[in-house]
């Protein structure tokens, strides 16, 4: 049995799957917070890691048609959003290769930690 790889993207205010806490994208990443579907409010993100896809495919929206790919959690196989491949209307070009995931599954956490250099702390304690 192989590892699982999972990667980090950094930031200050990450985002984490809520079920099972695997770390996904962070606040640079995100596009915008206006959409919504009968599932409640979703995120438009540049970027997101740790996650798997399903095989595209082509869905009205209200938007108009996109090919999209649903998302998964690599953590635990939760089912995130999705994808957007290829957009077919003129201004909605911006949505693809980015990633959208619904809000309720997903959790914002903000580092705490204070910025301080490798070291600094050993030194200053003395």
């Amino acid at each position: 049995m192989g590892f699982i790889f999972r990667q980090h993207l950094e930031g200050k205010t990450i985002y984490r799957c809520n079920t099972c806490n695997t770390y996904l994208t962070h606040r640079g990443c995100l596009v915008s917070t206006r959409f919504t579907s009968v599932n409640g409010p979703f995120w438009l993100f540049k970027e997101v890691v740790n996650i798997y896809y399903d095989t595209a495919i082509s869905r009205n929206m209200i938007t108009g048609r996109h090919i999209v790919r649903y998302i998964y959690c690599k953590g635990c196989s939760t089912k995130l959003g999705w994808f957007y491949e290829m957009a077919f209307l003129n201004g909605q070009e911006y949505k693809e290769r980015c990633t959208i995931l619904e809000v309720a599954l997903i959790r914002e956490e903000t580092d705490e930690m204070p910025d301080i250099s490798f070291g600094n702390h050993i030194l200053s304690s003395v």
